[in-house]
């Protein structure tokens, strides 16, 4: 009888897990945080009311990087994809659901402004950001492939992936300069 009731109680508790599992982000809401844009550092990352947020399942070049167009003449992408997330993020209040913090103490999230829905969807699909596979899936790869195929932003000529060019310049500065 004790052994039936054992049995009963592993169900019963099996099935209480798996019941707090599938409810998921109804019961315990990601965090969030809403505020204004102190400040855009590059391409991916901006200060948020005391917090930097690097936007989730993007890469953009660093704010030092150059890149060439279709005619191998170089042009300032790190500086046009800042300028492009500063001009989407400073016009009124941001929100952004963080999934995560990075070795760095940045908040790792998806933000969203009044004039774009998902920042990040936003940069990729203007050809300022790449979206690299994480574990296997792009979150973004739909708007990667029509960047790529307009010849938008990066993809408009060459460039070196951003983190092979933060490996070949380690001493760059991190920090813009004049923000």
């Amino acid at each position: 009888m004790r052994r039936w009731f054992r049995r009963i109680g592993s169900l019963v508790l099996l099935a209480g897990l798996l019941w707090l599992w599938a409810l998921g982000d109804r019961l315990f809401p990601p965090e969030t945080l809403s505020g204004s844009v102190v400040r855009v550092r590059d391409g991916d990352t901006l200060d948020l009311d005391g917090a930097t947020i690097r936007l989730a399942g993007i890469d953009a070049p660093e704010y030092h990087q150059n890149c060439k167009d279709a005619g191998g003449t170089p042009w300032p992408c790190g500086r046009v994809a800042r300028a492009q997330l500063e001009s989407w993020s400073t016009s009124g209040r941001i929100r952004c659901e963080l999934t995560a913090e990075d070795r760095y103490g940045r908040k790792i999230g998806r933000c969203a402004s009044t004039l774009q829905a998902d920042l990040g969807e936003a940069m990729v699909r203007a050809g300022l950001a790449l979206s690299p596979a994480l574990r296997g899936e792009s979150p973004y790869a739909d708007a990667e492939a029509d960047a790529r195929e307009a010849k938008r932003g990066l993809w408009q000529g060459e460039f070196d992936l951003p983190a092979d060019w933060r490996a070949q310049h380690l001493l760059a500065p991190q920090v813009d300069e004049g923000a």
